[in-house]
């Protein structure tokens, strides 16, 4: 017994971290699973290029209308899923501001929030564009003028929902 006791408090102290390490491993990538919107999720502008194909409509482009309380105010979102990848463009003809209209995604079974882009006025109104994971689909694209994601969820100028069965239907065409 003499012989091994130099081999046993070792043997404990790695076991307990052993456990330690596997319960932050687990708990960290529970984590990036419930919050898909989260800081390390790479959102990436479109080039001027893939922006005036997604307006033009040149490619497989399906498109998805923003609903409004105004009926001044009105807007429509084309996307298309390629590379593993939702490209979307959202143009909206909206009153002129000093404010700036911002897009947000939001979860749609939760309450993540994450600010895209702020949208630039155009010839034929707002316009901006975005490409991301296809796996955050279902997701909500909210338009506000509000700097906070709570104050985005209140008080937003148009509203819309991008559906993940969309996203299969496309790879089956």
């Amino acid at each position: 017994m003499k012989k091994y006791t130099p081999y046993i408090f070792p043997l404990v102290v790695l076991s307990v971290v052993f456990l330690l390490v596997f319960r932050w491993y687990s708990m960290r990538t529970q984590r990036m699973d419930e919050n898909l919107f989260a800081e390390g999720v790479e959102i990436e502008n479109l080039s001027e290029d893939e922006m005036a194909k997604s307006i033009s409509g040149v490619g497989d482009y399906k498109s998805v209308d923003l609903s409004s309380t105004d009926v001044n105010v009105s807007g429509v979102v084309r996307y298309e899923l390629k590379d593993d990848r939702v490209r979307f463009s959202v143009m909206a003809n909206l009153p002129e501001s000093e404010n700036e209209y911002r897009v947000w995604l939001k979860e749609v079974d939760g309450n993540n929030m994450r600010e895209v882009f702020t949208l630039v006025s155009g010839k034929g109104g707002y316009i901006g564009s975005a490409s991301l994971p296809s796996e955050l689909l279902p997701f909500e694209i909210i338009v506000s003028q509000k700097s906070s994601a709570d104050a985005a969820k209140e008080t937003n100028v148009l509203r819309g929902t991008l559906e993940a069965q969309d996203s299969v239907e496309m790879e089956l065409e």
